[in-house]
């Protein structure tokens, strides 16, 4: 705008069409995520506030449930699990997560956390009170998507719909 330069403006005209382009080929993969998603009929699906885009995300970066013996274990693949400070007869008294696990996966299961505390009264009362311990937004969603991960596991493992009432 405000410029009589041809090579700016056939630069702004392929960006913007690289844009669109990029654009349609995410509503396809959105849309084949979906119908896969709807296909397969998960009871992850049954949690309320995890979509198809993100189930599909979780469900493709855990694969086969039944590889974790237990919850603990898919906790540390996903990288949530807390890290280990200590030295001799030190121990620290607040650690941070570890983030060793899939970022895929943990980036999946935090946003899904997030909705899921808008959307599940036991989830609120949980990110509540860890708030009302002093922690901070994140460091409390942190918790929540490791309480997330452990019905995850139980229910996949299990065949169970999601029922906290």
């Amino acid at each position: 705008v405000g410029a009589n330069d041809s090579a700016i403006s056939i630069q702004i005209t392929q960006t913007i069409q690289q844009i669109e382009l990029l654009d349609s080929q995410l509503e396809k993969i959105e849309a084949e995520m979906t119908d896969i998603m709807k296909f397969n009929d998960s009871v992850i699906m049954t949690i309320p506030g995890i979509g198809y885009i993100n189930g599909g995300m979780i469900l493709g970066e855990i694969g086969d449930i039944h590889r974790f013996s237990n919850p603990n274990k898919l906790l540390a693949f996903a990288g949530l699990d807390p890290s280990v400070y200590q030295s001799g007869n030190f121990q620290a008294k607040t650690t941070r997560m570890s983030k060793r696990g899939s970022r895929v996966l943990r980036y999946a299961l935090v946003n899904a956390a997030w909705n899921v505390v808008r959307n599940n009264a036991t989830f609120k009362a949980y990110y509540d009170a860890k708030r009302a311990e002093g922690r901070s937004h994140y460091n409390a969603l942190g918790h929540c998507s490791g309480k997330l991960v452990r019905v995850i596991w139980k229910m996949l493992t299990g065949e169970v719909e999601f029922n906290l009432e």
